[in-house]
């Protein structure tokens, strides 16, 4: 099982830690290992780690994941 850490490392690796990014496209989920980085992002969007792209709405505080939004990650 990765850890918060390694999700991380692996977002910044494939999305060059550089504009928004879709989680399931990020990590596709089609072995359990990208199922438990999904499960990982949850946790880091939950933390702030990860925050939404501004949509419309302008609410970036968004806490848990929405499919329909893309992320980046917030350097802490």
């Amino acid at each position: 099982m990765p850890t918060l850490d390694q999700t991380e490392r692996i977002w910044i690796g494939r999305t060059s830690n550089q504009g928004y990014h879709y989680v399931q496209v990020v990590f596709p989920g089609n072995t359990p290992r990208e199922q438990w980085h999904q499960a990982n992002c949850r946790v880091l969007i939950a933390r702030g780690h990860l925050q939404p792209e501004q949509g419309n709405d302008r609410d970036t505080t968004q806490k848990a994941w929405d499919p329909t939004r893309r992320y980046t990650r917030i350097h802490t």
